[in-house]
């Protein structure tokens, strides 16, 4: 599903979490295939007890149901998730949707952001990943949104930034258009 844009709105960026975002599916998938191996190969021992060989088939269905909960929830739906998540910055807003599924979408108008701080962790600044913090509100209403895990974050940040300055600048200069002249009261009508 694409993002609909606005008459003179314009996608700058489009991107998803970085893939290291991933590392945690990736080490969960890791684990549960080894406690499943070793677990299945225990009961498949043929010096086992009695009452191990005559419950194995119990045995079995429980370590594979488990492995399999297992890794459709902390593997496949994370992996699910990083697939289907986008990231966009465009010239009025950010926004950060599902591209299947429930919408979901997290919208930062850019006329209401006042702050984009970069958090990152060592391992993030390792592959220049970080979090970046929008906050935004108006009337002192500020609210956070978070974007976790974002490529390149030192670089979207400053775009980010960049973009702000542009739409202020566009919105002042639309409104200096609109407004009348300085000690004026808008157009003198004289009969």
């Amino acid at each position: 599903m694409k993002l609909k844009l606005v008459d003179g709105e314009q996608v700058v960026i489009r991107t998803r979490a970085h893939h290291r975002a991933l590392l945690p599916a990736l080490l969960n998938l890791l684990i549960t295939v080894m406690v499943m191996s070793f677990l299945l190969g225990y009961l498949s021992r043929a010096d086992q007890p009695e009452f191990v060989e005559h419950y194995q088939h119990i045995g079995v269905f429980l370590v594979w149901a488990g492995g399999l909960l297992a890794l459709a929830f902390g593997t496949l739906k994370p992996l699910l998730t990083w697939g289907n998540r986008m990231t966009y910055l465009t010239s009025h807003r950010v926004v950060q949707k599902n591209l299947l599924g429930a919408a979901q979408a997290s919208v930062v108008p850019l006329g209401l952001l006042s702050e984009v701080q970069l958090k990152q962790s060592r391992i993030q600044s390792m592959s220049e990943a970080g979090d970046l913090i929008l906050l935004h509100g108006a009337y002192g209403q500020h609210q956070r949104t978070r974007l976790s895990n974002m490529p390149d974050a030192a670089h979207f940040q400053t775009v980010i930034a960049e973009e702000l300055g542009e739409y202020r600048r566009q919105v002042a200069a639309q409104y200096a258009s609109q407004a009348p002249a300085p000690g004026g009261y808008g157009e003198a009508h004289y009969a």
